[in-house]
């Protein structure tokens, strides 16, 4: 099967704040709650950046390395947990026939899920960009869950019909970046259309866009 386009696919934390106590002496003594991570900061400078016909957001919270088909390095946030998500699904949806390995071992966490897109991408030929009019946009996302290890995103995309679409994804934190966790048996498709966008969304405005990397 050929497919030129590629498939649009465009996950988040909550970090876990606690309180100790300590006794001694028949006293205690309280000690405030680590800040808890923010999972409504967008992300800082965000500008977009192509890759294979796609814009793809980049900010300081990542990546903070590009190179050729492989964006890496981000932030232990919520944003860069939100920009590593949207990056990586981008890049394995529409890495060209040359690219696509090397996506899969850098940018996807090992498992039954990485194994299990490996087996369906082998059978796709992606040649060449998306073209100009069949490139969707990524509007936001919302960090729906999120740790020091791992976070789900739902990230939300205008389509070039119009319509819109919610893809649900997650990440998982390796050494300075986060990997894109595939699920080895999804209980349903990750992109559903849906009539309109959370109020919680974090807003990825379309603004200055820079030449491929």
């Amino acid at each position: 099967m050929h497919c030129s386009k590629g498939i649009t696919s465009l996950v988040a934390f909550t970090a876990v704040a606690g309180m100790s106590v300590l006794a001694g002496c028949g006293s205690s003594a309280h000690h405030p709650a680590p800040e808890r991570a923010d999972v409504h900061a967008g992300p800082i400078h965000l500008h977009w950046v192509n890759f294979q016909g796609e814009q793809v957001p980049v900010g300081d919270q990542g990546p903070k390395h590009i190179d050729g088909p492989i964006a890496a390095g981000y932030d232990a946030s919520p944003a860069g947990a939100a920009l590593a998500a949207i990056e990586s699904t981008i890049r394995m949806s529409i890495a060209d026939d040359k690219q696509w390995v090397q996506v899969g071992q850098q940018l996807l966490a090992a498992g039954a899920g990485r194994d299990r897109w490996a087996t369906v991408r082998i059978q796709v030929s992606i040649s060449e960009p998306v073209p100009t009019d069949a490139a969707p946009h990524v509007l936001g996302y919302a960090v729906t869950d999120y740790t020091a290890t791992k976070a789900d995103v739902a990230v939300y995309t205008r389509q070039t019909d119009g319509s819109l679409t919610r893809n649900v994804t997650a990440v998982v934190r390796h050494e300075d970046t986060w990997l894109l966790d595939l699920p080895a048996n999804p209980d349903g498709p990750p992109i559903t259309a849906v009539t309109h966008t959370p109020p919680d969304m974090v807003h990825l405005p379309a603004t200055t866009k820079e030449p491929t990397r």
